[in-house]
Order: C-alpha cells, then structure tokens, then sequence
C-alpha cells in the first residue's frame, strides 16, 4: 500500500506526470531559491546573535549561547527522524518554519521593549535547536518525493552550490544589520527567509512521488527498526559510517587546525579568512563540476574524492603559506564536488520508508559527537604539534574513504519511486 504525496495511505500507487528537465522545473528551482534565502537569513542570524553575546555577556556565556542549541538536537534528532517518516514532510517543514516566525518575532519585540539580554538569547537558541530537529529530518525525505533517482545527484549539486553562495551573501548582510539595525532587524531579516521557504512549500514546492505508508508501530520501535534497517543494508550502513568521518574528521582540522596554524606562524585573522574564502569559491566550482559531470557510480566516485580532501587536511598542518591556500582549495572542491555526489546517492540508496530516521543518525554525528572531537584535537595539538595532529586526522580520514569505497561494490542505483 503506498501513499498520495500530501494525504493519508491510498490503495494505488499516484499516478506521476512527465516530469520537466530541472532547468525548466519550477518546483525545483523554488526549493533551492527559497533554501537558498533561509540559509543567508540563518547566516545573518548566527552573525548577529554571536556579536550579541560577545557584547553582553563573557567569553564563556557567549560561548553557551553559541553552542546551546546543539544539545536539544542532539536530544531530539532520532525523535525527529522518527516523525519524518510517519509525518508529511512538506507539512511539517511549514508547521516548524512557522514555529521559528513566531520566536523571532516575539523576540524581536522584547528586544524593542527591553533590550537584548543572556537569557533572552539562550532562550531563542534551545528553541531554535529543538525545532532544527524537527525540521532537517523532515527536509531529508523531501528530495526523493520531488524529483526522479538519476536527478537526484543534479538537485543537490544545485542546492550545494546555491547554499554556498547564500553564505557568501547571509555573512556581511548579519554584520550590517547588526551595526546598523540591532539584533531585532536581523531576528526579523530572518523571520522574512523563514517566511518565504513557507510560502514556496505551501505554494509550489509539492511532492511528486507518494510517501511510504507509516508503520503503525509507536516511535520507539520506529527507532529500533530504524538501526535494524543500518545492520541490514550493508550500503546504507556504509553511507552513514562514511559521513560519520567526514564529519568527525574534516570539521576539526578546519575549525582548529587551521585558526591554531594561522595564529602560531602569525599570519594574522586576514589571511585565516582569505583561506575560508579560497575554500569557499572552490566548494562552489565543484558544485558547478557535480552537476555537469554524472557519474556511473555518484557515491564511490564522492568516497574517491574525499581522500584528496584528506590530503589537503594533512597539508594545512604543514606547507608553507602559499600551499596552505591550496589545501584549502583542494578541500573546498571537493567538498563541493563529493557533497553533491553523497547527498544525491544517499537520497538513491535509503530505502523511502527510513530516510528520516537515516538522515537523523548521520546528523547525529555533528551534533553529539563533534564537541568531542574538536576537544580530542585540540588535546592533541598540545600534546604534539599542529602537523602531527592534521596528519593524523588526514590520515585517518584517507584510509576510511577507501575503505567505503571499497565497500560499496555495485552501482547503488534503485529503481524509481512508485
């Protein structure tokens, strides 16, 4: 028994239209608009609440509302996973972007009334943190429902790279409307972007493709069958074992490995951010790469990749400056280029019926386990050096992509939704 895209179980599979080329697909094209738009909101946001806190608070009360809002995702995730896929994405994903409309505007309020304050921002950032929880997973079965399997690799390169030039955008935008407006306009900027990825999903952005029929089974079995389905599909499991290096590996080397390499030679903050930056463009070209280049095998060729990314975090420990620039251009392209491949083949591989709570398990990995990470890298570096540290992790991080790629074996290809 299947699915209709926005209603209960039907007895018959949903009959799907021609589907246009995703250059002509308007429903494609304000998914990404509309993503791309929140993203720049949620930049200028997270620009604007962290010169907030720097300004009232400690160093170490900035801290807490900067990394607040990870732990009700972490708690919530596997919850929302759940819910993805019992829930209809696009509803949920309207209710929650809703739900951040009304914080920041009851927010903005009192910051007009009352000013800015700690717990007024430690306030918005557990909320926040909740609601993301709900909200990524349901946006995780979206993709397979709107566009066909072999499209899938082109859609997120299209949303890779949009999302990257919303950062680009969403950055200088916070820091003007901070300086300029105040924490309130950016929390309202933000409540606009929310506003319009709302209206695009209630409006245009429909599913195509009918959704699997929920178990019937409570949410706490929902999650057991969830990890059951990972120690069935040796693939899916890879997949996620994959994106838990990635993770755990690359975040590091680039949030401290390379600020403690800047700051040790003395470079100065100008030249870290020109890194980000090279990094940043070539993320972008290799977005525009994944979507002109299809591969036979998306999520092998992505694994390949990755071990030159594992070579440019080895090399940011220890070239000189100039090659520094290109490790960060090697890890940006391919990131760009290895993020479209694995997201599109992930959306391919999962099963429908565990996408959300699939999703949820992988995003897991930044949530809980990247503080630990980031503290055991650090760890390291007093302990040895910044090279030996970047070596390490490159290291590690090169050996388990040739590990998955060999893992993955046949082309993870399936047949399409029905």
């Amino acid at each position: 028994m299947t699915t209709a895209p926005d209603g209960p179980p039907a007895t018959a599979a949903a009959e799907v239209p021609e589907l246009p080329p995703l250059s002509r697909d308007r429903r494609v094209q304000a998914w990404i608009l509309s993503g791309a738009l929140s993203e720049a909101g949620d930049v200028a946001w997270y620009v604007g609440l962290a010169w907030s806190a720097a300004q009232i608070a400690s160093p170490a009360g900035a801290g807490l509302v900067m990394g607040i809002g990870a732990l009700p995702r972490a708690l919530f995730l596997l919850f929302g996973g759940a819910l993805a896929d019992r829930l209809d994405a696009r509803r949920t994903m309207i209710v929650a972007n809703f739900g951040r409309i009304v914080v920041l505007v009851a927010a903005a309020l009192v910051v007009a009334s009352r000013g800015v304050s700690l717990p007024l921002l430690l306030t918005v950032a557990v909320l926040f943190g909740a609601v993301d929880a709900l909200y990524n997973p349901a946006a995780g079965t979206l993709p397979r429902r709107l566009v066909r399997s072999d499209d899938l690799v082109s859609l997120a390169a299209g949303r890779q790279l949009a999302n990257r030039l919303a950062v680009f955008a969403g950055a200088p935008l916070g820091g003007l409307l901070v300086a300029h407006g105040g924490l309130g306009t950016v929390m309202i900027a933000d409540a606009i972007s929310f506003g319009a990825i709302a209206l695009a999903l209630a409006l245009v952005v429909r599913p195509r493709f009918p959704r699997p029929a929920p178990s019937g089974h409570s949410i706490r079995r929902d999650l057991v069958a969830g990890f059951g389905y990972l120690r069935r599909d040796r693939v899916a499991r890879t997949l996620v074992i994959a994106f838990f290096g990635l993770n755990l590996c690359v975040g590091p080397v680039l949030a401290v490995g390379l600020v403690q390499r800047t700051h040790l030679d003395g470079w100065g903050s100008a030249a870290l951010g020109w890194f980000q930056a090279c990094s940043g463009i070539c993320a972008a070209v290799g977005a525009i790469t994944a979507m002109r280049w299809k591969p036979r095998r998306p999520a092998r060729t992505g694994l390949l990749a990755l071990i030159l990314q594992a070579a440019g975090c080895v090399m940011v420990g220890s070239v000189p400056r100039l090659a520094v620039f290109v490790a960060m251009g090697m890890i940006g392209f391919t990131a760009g280029l290895a993020s479209a491949y694995l997201s599109g083949a992930f959306q391919q591989t999962i099963e429908p019926a565990y996408l959300g709570r699939t999703s949820s398990i992988v995003s897991l990995s930044d949530e809980a386990l990247m503080p630990v990470a980031m503290t055991a890298f650090g760890a390291l570096i007093s302990l040895t050096t910044v090279a030996a540290t970047c070596a390490l992790f490159g290291v590690v991080f090169a050996a388990l992509m040739m590990w998955s790629a060999l893992r993955i074996g046949s082309p993870e290809t399936v047949d399409e939704p029905t």
